[in-house]
This record gives C-alpha cells, structure tokens and sequence, in this order.
C-alpha cells in the first residue's frame, strides 16, 4: 500500500492509465465470475486513496470535536476555580475576625516506588526520594486517590514508607457527611475497620472518611476510605463499621509526599503550569 500511495502521489496520471490498461486486460481474458472479481479487486484499489482522505477528513473532525469539548472542560475549571478562589478568600476574612489560623495548602514530592516488603503483616514500601529531596520521618504519603501511609526512615536517597494496611498504624478519621470522628484499623487486604462509634452516632454506608488532623500526626482532609457497611455491635454499646481504603495498597507504583504547607494565594503552582505551557508551544 506504501508503494501505491507514491505512485498516486508523484505520478498519479500515469498510475492511472497503467491500472486501467491492467484492469481492461484481465476483464478482456477471464471468465464471468473472474470478472466481477477483478472488478471489485480494482475498485478497491482506485478507490483506496480516496478511503484515505475520507478517514483522514474523519479524524480531523473527531480532534476538532474533542478539542471542542476540553475547551469547555478548561473554560469551566477556570470559572469553578475563581469561584472557589472567591469562597476561600471570604472564609479567611470570617476565620480573621474570629482569630483562628490561616489555612494552608499542601505541597507534593512526586516519588516512585523501588521496593516492597515481603512480611505479609507489615505492609511496607520503599520509594526514590530521601533527605537530599527534602523527606523527613512522619511526612504523610499520598496516592492518586486519597492517604497510603506515612514515611518512617529516611536515607540520602530514599525513604520507607509505612502503609496504611499495617498492624501498627491507626488512622484518626472524620465522617465527612457527619463530622462523626473514629479510629481506622486495618482488618485484611483493602478492608478496615472503623472504631470507637456509638450506637447513636451518624455513620452510613457509602460515607466518604477523610484524615481527622488530631494530634497533628497526619495533616486533615486527605481521603482515607469508604463505608462499606455498618452494623450494630452485640454489646449495643457501638457499631461495627467496615471500610475499604480509596488507594488499592497492594498495587502502588506512584505516590507523592506531602512535604510542606503554601498559601492559598501562592502563585507557584499557576507559574508552573504557565512555564509548562511555554515549553508545550
């Protein structure tokens, strides 16, 4: 097909006149059935550079449509996030005048995982960034999706990350819906338990659990897990919670670190994108 479509292209009158010269010999020589199979085998043929442009043309129109739509989708996020942008600012100026603390957003060290442990009930990772990146012990580690761990050893070049299906890990989580606060603990695979919930406390299946920031060991707001189901306790004193993590632990590739604190207003992140962009044009 490479060969046609040069012929077609540097020597396309000629091409022609020899297909057609073809095309009327074997149509002079061969049987009825022959015939109309050679008429179709030339069709083909003749008809293939005009196939090409046509699924070319097709195509182009499908890239014009889909870039139709992220331009929408970009349009959109922009105006969500002036929104948002807006919403934030009038929440510090009420938490000014109230006295709390400023909010703060997070940072994040992209890392890779380089190696896993192999003790089935201490679940842990090793990953390619250390004390040289700027890693120190107790940093929280996050996925695509929500919290894995947090970091327990630190070398110049990597770190050990502690995962959220370990024995000796307890998360501190809050409800998101219901602001209701319990301890997570790992159960098996992907399933945890949420502990320390009354009987009368607002917890219902699918809530979403985020980190809680008590006692300062994890920062608050990272997704944690899912409610997968609840359950009355036979002692009717609190409810057996079940939870399944947002991140599938056994299969991490990709983490980030969460390194440190920006403010809302830090123009950092939009420079970013903004020299991104520069090298993309």
């Amino acid at each position: 097909m490479q060969i046609i479509s040069f012929l077609f292209e540097k020597h396309p009158d000629k091409t022609v006149l020899a297909v057609a010269v073809v095309a009327s010999l074997l149509m002079l020589n061969g049987d009825e059935r022959g015939k109309i199979g050679s008429a179709r085998a030339i069709s083909s043929f003749l008809l293939y550079p005009v196939e090409r442009t046509r699924s070319y043309f097709v195509s182009v129109d499908r890239l014009r449509e889909e870039n139709r739509k992220l331009r929408e989708v970009a349009v959109s996020l922009a105006h969500e996030r002036e929104r948002l942008s807006q919403f934030m600012e009038e929440r510090n100026r009420l938490r000014q005048l109230l006295g709390f603390r400023m909010d703060s957003f997070f940072q994040f060290l992209p890392c890779e995982v380089i190696a896993r442990s192999s003790n089935r009930f201490h679940h842990s990772v090793t990953v390619d960034r250390g004390a040289d990146a700027g890693v120190r012990a107790g940093m929280a580690v996050v996925g695509y999706r929500g919290l894995v761990g947090r970091v327990v050893q630190v070398f110049p070049t990597s770190s050990r990350i502690l995962l959220l299906n370990n024995k000796s890990i307890s998360v501190s989580c809050l409800d998101k819906r219901s602001r209701v606060v319990g301890m997570l603990n790992w159960e098996r695979g992907n399933l945890f338990r949420l502990e320390y919930i009354g009987s009368e406390e607002d917890v219902q299946q699918g809530d979403t659990l985020i980190t809680s920031g008590l006692g300062r060991v994890l920062p608050k707001g990272f997704p944690v897990g899912t409610v997968l189901e609840v359950s009355d306790d036979r002692t009717e004193l609190s409810r057996m919670i079940s939870v399944v993590s947002m991140s599938e632990l056994n299969t991490l590739e990709e983490l980030f670190i969460v390194t440190g604190g920006r403010e809302w207003n830090s123009r950092e992140m939009l420079d970013r994108l903004g020299n991104i962009e520069e090298k993309q044009e």
